[in-house]
């Protein structure tokens, strides 16, 4: 109910103030990749508040230390102000969702996509309540960081259906490369989510006062090293396929071309801060990389199960 009221007060002012500028193709195209940089600005934000301890800062909800505004010190301030970008992210997704519904060039899986997109930003207030109130239980603070990839993938893929839609593209499975390209968005996804369970078992519970972990933090990581050992091998088979081959999409060399970079990095920011005792700083760098490469990697194995068939001219 809070999200159709929320959905349906927004349909009604931004009826009012979208500019006509923004619903033609190139206007709508810088609309989507707004709320694709703003849904991924979101996760090093949320995982700075983490890495400094600053979970409780307001340790109430929606209010802090009983007040509208936080007190002036170090760790309110961090929460809070990942609690007003958050409002951001809400606000932005719901207009992105309002725009495509008015513009023309969106199909209805654009509109699908970015109403989902819309959903999970919603979804992640009151599970950013329950984050708070459990006193950062673990499964809580994981689940809050794994909904903001999930919004992030569904934002990325609102701008590949669009792509496509404006080139006149529709998509089949390529039963050679699909089965293949799917283990790697799987191993992909496996990364991600170990990810967060060695984060929940280690150093980083968000909160001096917090010493709940979710695991043996020796066992999570033995984990996460082999399912990214697992998507290395997958991703790179795929990249010297894409290369030999020369898909009939040009964006899957492009997006080879920045995720494999992206993963090398990832990794070697992993090996750094695993011999290093998990310094927070570099885990805050870690984070946002994970975003990216959760992105690109996704979309990559995406155009590769998926080639395009022309079925207009442009």
């Amino acid at each position: 109910m809070l999200a159709v009221s929320i959905l349906a007060t927004a349909g009604r002012i931004a009826a009012r103030i979208i500019p006509g500028a923004i619903l033609t193709a190139k206007g709508f195209l810088w609309v989507l990749w707004c709320n694709v940089f703003i849904l991924w600005v979101i996760i090093p934000s949320g995982g700075l508040v983490r890495l400094t301890a600053s979970g409780l800062g307001c340790p109430d909800w929606p209010l802090c230390h009983g007040g509208v505004l936080p007190p002036t010190t170090e760790h309110p301030i961090i929460e809070y102000t990942n609690r007003a970008l958050s409002g951001v992210v809400v606000v932005v997704a719901i207009l992105v969702w309002l725009i495509a519904l008015k513009a023309p060039t969106a199909s209805r899986a654009v509109r699908a996509l970015t109403l989902t997109a819309a959903l999970m930003t919603i979804g992640q207030i009151p599970l950013g309540a329950l984050t708070v109130l459990s006193g950062l239980n673990p499964v809580m603070v994981g689940s809050h960081f794994l909904l903001s990839m999930l919004a992030l993938a569904t934002g990325i893929m609102a701008v590949v259906f669009y792509r496509d839609s404006a080139r006149g593209w529709s998509r089949t499975w390529d039963r050679r490369r699909a089965p293949f390209a799917g283990l790697g968005a799987l191993a992909l996804l496996a990364v991600v989510i170990t990810g967060i369970l060695v984060t929940a078992s280690g150093p980083h519970a968000g909160a001096a006062t917090v010493t709940d972990r979710l695991s043996n933090l020796q066992l999570t990581i033995w984990l996460h090293v082999r399912a990214v050992a697992l998507l290395v091998v997958l991703m790179g088979v795929l990249a010297a396929w894409a290369w030999r081959e020369r898909p009939r999409d040009p964006l899957v060399l492009r997006l080879m071309g920045v995720f494999l970079p992206l993963l090398i990095v990832q990794v070697a920011i992993g090996e750094y801060q695993f011999r290093h005792g998990l310094p927070w700083q570099v885990v805050a760098v870690h984070v946002p990389v994970a975003g990216l490469v959760w992105g690109t990697g996704l979309v990559t194995a995406w155009c590769i199960a998926r080639p395009p068939t022309p079925t207009t001219h442009t």
